[in-house]
C-alpha cells in the first residue's frame, strides 16, 4: 500500500541524476600528488613495521586496560567496592578464580622471575572489577565480555610468565 508521500518521494529518487559528476577536472590534482611524493618500496614498508612491532605490542596489551580503567573511573561513584554478581556471570567468574587458584598453586614453590609481578597482577584485578561492574549496567555488550575475557587471559599468562625459569622464557 503506497501513500502519497511515498509515491512523491519515489518521484524525487527518479529524478535524480544516476552519476554525480565533479565541477572540475580533479585527474590533474591527482596525478600532481601522485608525482610529488615518492612512493615507498615493499622493502622500506616493511622495515618501518619492523622497527615499530615492539612499541605496538606494548600498546595492544595496555589499550584494554587503559580502557577499563576509563569505565571504572566513569562510573557513579555510589556503587559500592563489592558488587553482586549477576547469576549469568558467576559461572564465568568462578571457573577463572579456579584456573587463577590451580595456577598459583603450582607455581607457587618455583622462582619468582618478575619482583613486581604482584601489582601488575593487582592492576589488572582492578580492570576486571571495573569490567565487571560495567557489565552490570551494559549486560548485551559483547566488546565488554571479549575485554574481559581478554583480562582473565592476561592475568594466568602473566603469574605463568613470572615464575618460569629464565631459561625457558628464553
Amino acid at each position: 500500500m503506497m501513500t502519497s508521500k511515498d509515491k512523491q518521494f519515489d518521484d524525487l529518487i527518479s529524478d535524480l541524476e544516476p552519476e554525480l559528476a565533479p565541477k572540475r577536472d580533479l585527474w590533474a590534482g591527482i596525478e600532481q600528488a601522485i608525482t610529488n611524493v615518492p612512493q615507498q618500496t615493499t622493502s622500506e614498508l616493511s622495515s618501518s613495521t619492523i622497527k615499530s612491532t615492539p612499541w605496538l605490542k606494548v600498546a595492544a596489551m595496555f589499550a584494554p586496560v587503559a580502557l577499563v580503567t576509563g569505565l571504572w573511573l566513569g562510573l557513579p561513584k555510589g556503587i559500592d567496592q563489592q558488587i553482586e554478581e549477576p547469576s549469568w556471570l558467576t559461572p564465568v567468574s568462578a571457573s577463572f578464580e579456579l584456573q587463577k587458584q590451580q595456577l598459583l598453586q603450582r607455581v607457587s614453590n618455583t622462582n619468582v622471575v618478575s619482583p613486581n609481578w604482584r601489582s601488575s597482577l593487582t592492576e589488572l584485578e582492578l580492570a576486571e572489577k571495573a569490567l565487571k561492574k560495567a557489565l552490570i549496567h551494559q549486560p548485551e555488550d559483547a566488546v565488554l565480555m571479549k575485554m574481559l575475557t581478554q583480562i582473565h587471559q592476561q592475568q594466568l599468562a602473566l603469574i605463568s610468565k613470572s615464575h618460569q625459569s629464565k631459561f625457558t622464557q628464553i
